[in-house]
């Protein structure tokens, strides 16, 4: 399998490596490639899973301007998001696309902000640089990450970052049990079957 990655960052290579192991794939190429994600440094909301698309786009393109074969592309995305209830949460989109264009998009479990933090991402400013200036480091976000620092490296960059991989793959990867359960499901509509 060769999956061309959209980033360089090696926290990222990380975490599709530990995805696909955790998926039981065993015979696997990464490629990282750096592509933009054309979306602001701090993106929120939808700009998030924008972001890791126009990432495969760029992949794709690049791979035809130069040639490359690939199974399956893959882009990573963090960002943060709004739930219901208005609550901030620090997140990870992942979007991978196979070769005949068919997408799947998988997201990380998320981690609260305060109000505080989040009012200063919205004003254009970083988190990042904060918790660099507090560990006296440089560079967190290909390192602990924001998740890392505020769990106390309990879940760090690339374990978040591999469960939003893991959760696009499944759609290709256990795509027997997804049709099973979608037919099964259209049977009991057509049966009337609660």
């Amino acid at each position: 399998m060769k999956i061309l990655l959209g980033s360089k960052n090696p926290a990222k290579k990380k975490a599709v490596d530990m995805a696909l192991v955790k998926l039981g794939i065993q015979d696997y190429d990464i490629i990282p490639i750096d592509v933009p994600s054309n979306t602001s440094s701090k993106p929120i909301g939808y700009e998030i899973i924008r972001g890791a698309e126009n990432r495969n786009l760029e992949l794709k393109e690049y791979a035809l301007e130069n040639e490359i074969d690939y199974d399956y592309l893959c882009s990573i995305e963090g960002g943060y998001s709004i739930d219901e209830n208005g609550l901030p949460f620090v997140v990870t989109y992942c979007v991978s696309e196979d070769k005949l264009g068919k997408k799947s998009t998988g997201k990380s479990l998320g981690i609260r902000l305060s109000k505080t933090m989040f009012d200063y991402i919205k004003n254009g400013n970083s988190l990042n640089k904060v918790i660099e200036e507090i560990l006296g480091n440089s560079n967190n976000k290909q390192h602990l990450g924001i998740m890392g620092y505020l769990t106390n490296g309990l879940y760090n960059r690339e374990y978040v970052d591999s469960e939003a991989v893991i959760s696009a793959f499944i759609s290709f990867v256990y795509s027997k049990q997804r049709e099973e359960l979608d037919e099964n499901i259209k049977r009991r509509i057509r049966n009337k079957v609660n």
